[in-house]
C-alpha cells in the first residue's frame, strides 16, 4: 500500500503512484466537485471517454475504500452537434452515494486520478459559506464612489439630490448599483442588489433555525451585511413612492470613470423590478414603515408603472414575498389578504403546452417563464408563503407539480451532469426545451446561468423535507446536480466559485484599439462567474470561455464576470442545507 508522502496530490497535481496519472496529466478525464460531498448526502463523479469500473481512494493512506460501476450515458447530441471548447464524446456516471465516511479522496478510472476532493458534513457550509458572505463585503460600495453617491443628482430632475450611498456594486466590471436590468423585455427582470438584500436575511434565519453552534460566526457577518443592506434600500425609498432604481455612471464596464459623473436613474420602480424583495427586506429588517409605504404605493400604481402595461409572474412572486415579510413583521390581515390574493394568481400560473404539463407560465396566455437568473422564485416565495397559508397543503400540491415538471424536462434526453434544463422561447416565438437561454431572449444580453442553476437549486432544498422521503431524495439530487456544476462538475473541469478547485481563467479588458488585454477586473474571493453558455442564437450547444479570437474583445463578460445574483442563490442554497 502506498505511503501518505507517496499518493498524496501536490499542488502540481501529479501522482507518485506506480501507474496512476493524477486528472491534470490526462485533462478532464474525471470530473467531480471541486469542493466537496456532503457526508450524506448524493456524491456523483462523471467519467469521460472511460469506465466502467472505479475506485474511490483515501488520500491518506491510499487505500481503496469503495468500488463501483459507472453507469453509460448516451452522448448528448445538443453538445455534441455545436461546442467551444472541445467536450469529451462520451460520459459515465459514477455514483459513490453510500459512502459517507468523512475524509479527502479521489475516484481513480483506469490509471487516472481525479483532483482530491473532502466527504465530510456541512462542507458547503464549511468550505464555502465563509468566502461567499466576505464576498459581499468585498463588494461594498467604498472610496470615493461612495462619498459622491451622498449627494447624486435624480436623472428625472437633477435638482432633487438623494443619499444613496452604501449597497454593493452589481459586478467585477460594473461599479453601478442595480435594483434590476432588462425591464423594458417585459419577461426577464433580473432581481439585484434588493435581491441580495433579501437573500442575507433568509440565509441568516436558516442558519438560525438549524441551531449549530459552528454557525455563530457565520450568523453575525450575515446580520451584519443584512443590515447594511438594509439602510441602503432605507436610503433610496423614495418619498411617497416605492423606490429610486439604479446608481448609474457612463461607461459603466470602466471602473476609472471620474466619480462626478455618476448619477441616479429612473423611479419610482415596480414591484418586478425589484421593489417586491426589497420591500421583504426592509419588513424582515424592521423598517416596517418605508417598507409598508412602497407596498401601498405598489398596489395602487404597479400597473402603470410595468413597461407593458400587464402585471406577469414575477410581479406576483415579488410582490407575495413583500406581502408575507409585511404580515410576519405586524400580523396586519391586510397584508395577508394580499398574500393570499397574489398566491393564488401565481398558483393559477401552472399550465401545459404539448408534451409538457404544470410548468410556469409568464403571461396571461402559455408563454413558458424562463429566467436568466431566478427561476426559482416562484417556488421560494410560495414556500414562504406556505408558513402562513391557511391551506398550506394545497400550496405545497402546487409546488409539487411545478418541482416534478422540473425533474422531469430535466431528464427528458441524456444529460449525464443533471442540468436543470427548461422550456424556453425565442424572440421569433420558437419554443422548445434546451439547457440554456436563448440568445435573444432578452435582447442582446444573455450570459452564463448559474444564478438560475442556484436558485433551481435553493427552491429544490427547501422543498426536500416538505414532501415524502423518495421525492425528497430526487429533489436533493438535483440541487446537488446544479451546485455540483458550478464548483467544477461539468464537462470543462472548471470550479467557478473564485478561491476554489481549479478556477476560471483571468478576466481581461482591451482597452479600445489595444491588443493585449488588461486583467484590472479584480475578482474576489467567494464570487462567482457568469459561467457556461450555449453557443448557437438559440442557447443550444454548449460554449465556454471562447477567447478574444473567437468572439472578439470585450465580450468575456459573459462567461468570466463575477455578478452578485450568482452568489445570492448560492449563499442561499448553501445555507439551508
Amino acid at each position: 500500500m502506498a505511503t501518505r508522502r507517496g499518493f498524496l496530490l501536490g499542488s502540481a497535481g501529479v501522482l507518485a503512484i506506480p501507474g496512476v496519472a493524477s486528472a491534470a496529466d490526462k485533462r478532464g478525464s474525471v470530473f467531480t466537485n471541486n469542493i466537496g460531498y456532503e457526508a450524506s448526502g448524493p456524491k456523483r463523479a462523471v467519467i469521460a471517454d472511460g469506465g466502467p469500473a472505479f475506485t474511490l481512494v483515501d488520500v491518506a493512506t491510499g487505500g481503496v475504500v469503495f468500488r463501483g460501476v459507472a453507469k453509460k450515458s448516451a452522448p448528448v447530441p445538443d453538445w455534441q452537434a455545436n461546442h467551444f471548447p472541445a467536450i469529451p464524446a462520451s460520459f459515465s456516471v459514477a455514483d459513490f452515494s453510500a459512502f459517507t465516511k468523512p475524509g479527502e479522496y479521489v475516484i481513480v478510472v483506469g490509471g487516472v486520478a481525479s483532483r482530491p476532493f473532502v466527504i465530510e458534513p456541512q462542507v458547503l457550509e464549511r468550505r464555502a459559506l465563509p468566502h461567499v458572505v466576505r464576498f459581499f463585503r468585498d463588494s461594498r460600495s467604498f472610496g470615493e464612489y461612495d462619498r459622491v453617491d451622498r449627494n447624486l443628482p435624480y436623472e428625472g430632475d437633477p435638482a432633487i439630490r438623494v443619499d444613496a450611498h452604501g449597497g454593493w456594486y452589481d459586478a467585477a466590471a460594473d461599479w453601478s448599483k442595480h435594483f434590476t436590468q432588462l425591464s423594458k423585455y417585459s419577461f426577464c427582470n433580473t432581481l439585484q442588489l434588493p435581491l441580495t438584500a433579501w437573500v442575507l436575511w433568509a440565509a441568516y434565519d436558516e442558519l438560525t433555525r438549524r441551531n449549530d453552534p459552528n454557525f455563530v460566526h457565520l450568523r453575525d457577518l450575515l446580520l451584519d451585511e443584512a443590515l447594511y443592506g438594509a439602510e441602503y434600500l432605507a436610503r433610496v425609498k423614495m418619498p411617497n413612492g416605492s423606490f429610486y432604481g439604479s446608481v448609474r455612471q457612463p461607461q459603466e464596464d470602466d471602473i476609472s470613470i471620474d466619480p462626478k459623473k455618476r448619477f441616479l436613474r429612473k423611479g419610482p420602480l415596480n414591484f418586478r423590478e425589484g421593489c417586491g424583495v426589497a420591500i421583504a427586506a426592509l419588513a424582515r429588517a424592521g423598517s416596517v414603515q418605508p417598507a409598508a409605504e412602497a407596498f401601498e404605493f405598489l398596489q395602487a400604481n404597479n400597473v402603470r408603472l410595468t413597461n407593458d402595461g400587464k402585471e406577469n409572474i414575477q410581479d406576483d412572486y415579488n410582490a407575495l414575498l413583500a406581502a408575507v415579510e409585511l404580515f410576519k413583521a405586524t400580523k396586519k390581515d391586510g397584508y395577508k389578504a394580499a398574500a393570499d390574493a397574489r398566491a393564488a394568481s401565481l398558483m393559477a400560473r401552472l399550465t401545459s403546452w404539448g408534451a409538457y404539463r404544470d410548468y410556469w407560465r409568464a403571461d396571461d396566455k402559455d408563454r413558458p417563464y424562463f429566467h436568466p437568473s431566478d427561476a426559482g422564485m416562484p417556488v421560494v416565495s410560495l414556500l414562504h408563503y406556505a408558513s402562513i397559508a391557511a391551506d398550506s397543503a394545497k400550496v405545497l400540491a402546487v409546488v409539487r407539480r411545478s418541482l416534478e415538471f422540473e425533474l422531469s424536462i430535466t431528464s427528458e434526453v441524456a444529460n449525464p451532469f443533471g442540468y436543470g434544463r427548461q422550456l424556453v422561447q425565442t424572440a421569433s416565438g420558437q419554443r422548445f426545451s434546451g439547457f440554456f437561454f436563448p440568445h435573444d431572449a432578452a435582447g442582446s444580453w444573455w450570459q452564463g446561468e448559474n444564478a438560475r442553476l442556484a436558485s433551481m437549486a435553493t427552491a429544490a432544498r427547501m422543498a426536500a423535507s416538505r414532501f415524502d422521503a423518495a421525492f425528497g431524495a430526487k429533489l436533493k439530487a438535483y440541487a446537488a446536480d446544479q451546485l455540483n456544476w458550478i464548483v467544477g462538475l461539468n464537462p470543462f473541469d472548471v470550479c467557478m466559485l473564485e478561491g476554489h478547485g481549479r478556477t476560471a481563467p483571468t478576466y481581461l479588458e482591451y482597452p479600445d484599439g489595444s491588443s493585449v488585454g488588461s486583467w484590472r477586473w479584480i475578482r474576489a474571493a467567494g464570487g462567482i462567474v457568469n459561467g457556461i453558455t450555449g453557443r448557437a442564437a438559440d442557447g443550444r450547444g454548449i460554449e465556454w470561455d471562447p477567447g478574444v479570437a473567437s468572439s472578439g474583445p470585450n465580450t468575456d463578460w459573459r462567461w468570466l464576470e463575477q455578478w452578485i445574483p450568482h452568489s445570492t442563490w448560492f449563499l442561499y442554497a448553501a445555507a439551508i442545507g
